[in-house]
């Protein structure tokens, strides 16, 4: 593929371009937008190509460079194949360009690329360095002034003011701008100074509403516990107990909490009650050992009027208060098994007097 034959296709023939005005952005625009509308993408790739091999050979060949930015802008994807960089290359291009004398030219490439490239700060600061050698500060002051706007629009404050000092670097007596950049700055740090009592409030209605619900998670957690003690049954003390040592572990567990009074009551409650059940189960308890003791020393009197009974021979009456002292004893009484054998002694005595009859 001849090489002049695909600048020509991509910025035009050269007595297009050599006449008394240089290519401009508009210039640049059209070829721009003729090239992603005309040249599919296999084409644009035959012309990458052949444009980066006769630049390796030439690479101060202003309107290859040239062809080359307007295929990159057309199709970004042939530079990015082969790890071109289209900033470099279009800074590339405007130096050469100053350096020749065409002024135009370099200020056309670099509005184009910046226009398509809007983040690329060192395709602006190259232009703005155009502008300035040129001695067109004047222009290049308005340009600063509407990417100053443009910021403070979008709400970048802070990076609307450089370009405001950019202003001031270049005119000193631009009063105005000072006052905008003091007003940007008051500005700036009254919305940093909202902005941080905003998020310090946020922080704590953050921490807030987490110790709340840490707080909120913890009462139910407790109250589940509590509801899932031991109940009191009636007829059943051992349930006493046990409820109350479950209510004096959660209270020994956690010191403060919504239900600790009530719970606290409880338990005060609860050993109130058990302190009765016992002074009750004591005196029962006495009881049954004084009426066991009676009951043992009427048995006891009723086995003495037995044996004497049996010393004088009358076994009916011996035999009446054996078994009544049999009777009133309890299973662990001493004399038990004595009167037992007693008793059984008797009546066989009495059996064997009715057979002999």
């Amino acid at each position: 593929m001849i090489v002049e034959d695909v600048v020509a296709a991509l910025t035009g023939a050269p007595d297009q371009v050599e006449g008394g005005s240089r290519q401009t952005q508009e210039g640049l625009g059209q070829h721009l937008q003729r090239a992603a509308e005309e040249f599919d993408k296999r084409t644009a790739d035959a012309f990458g190509r052949a444009l980066l091999d006769s630049l390796c050979e030439d690479p101060g060949n202003l309107r290859q460079l040239e062809a080359l930015i307007v295929l990159g802008l057309a199709h970004p994807d042939v530079l990015e194949r082969h790890r071109i960089s289209l900033a470099v290359e279009g800074r590339r291009l405007a130096v050469l360009l100053e350096r020749a004398g065409e002024i135009d030219r370099a200020r056309g490439v670099l509005e184009l690329l910046g226009g398509h490239m809007p983040g690329e700060r060192t395709i602006d600061h190259e232009l703005a360095g155009i502008l300035r050698r040129s001695g067109n500060t004047d222009e290049l002051v308005e340009r600063y002034l509407r990417r100053a706007e443009r910021e403070v629009e979008e709400g970048k404050v802070s990076q609307a003011i450089p370009w405001l000092q950019e202003i001031l670097l270049l005119d000193r007596t631009r009063r105005d701008v000072a006052r905008m950049i003091r007003d940007l700055r008051y500005q700036e740090a009254d919305r940093q100074q909202r902005k941080t009592k905003r998020n310090r409030l946020l922080i704590v209605v953050v921490l807030l509403s987490a110790c709340l619900t840490a707080v909120l998670g913890r009462e139910v957690r407790i109250h589940r516990d509590y509801g899932e003690l031991v109940k009191v049954e009636d007829g059943d003390p051992d349930s006493l107990y046990r409820r109350k040592q479950g209510i004096e572990r959660l209270l020994a567990e956690h010191r403060f909490w919504a239900g600790f009074l009530s719970a606290t009551a409880e338990r005060d409650s609860l050993t109130e009650r058990i302190a009765s059940y016992e002074r009750e189960a004591a005196r029962r308890t006495r009881a049954s050992e004084a009426e066991e003791q009676r009951r043992t020393e009427m048995a006891d009197a009723a086995r003495m009027r037995a044996l004497m009974y049996s010393e004088r021979g009358d076994f009916a009456r011996a035999l009446q208060d054996f078994e009544k002292a049999l009777f009133l004893s309890s299973e662990n009484w001493t004399h038990r098994e004595q009167v037992e054998a007693d008793i059984a002694a008797i009546r066989n005595w009495k059996a064997q007097g009715a057979k002999a009859k």
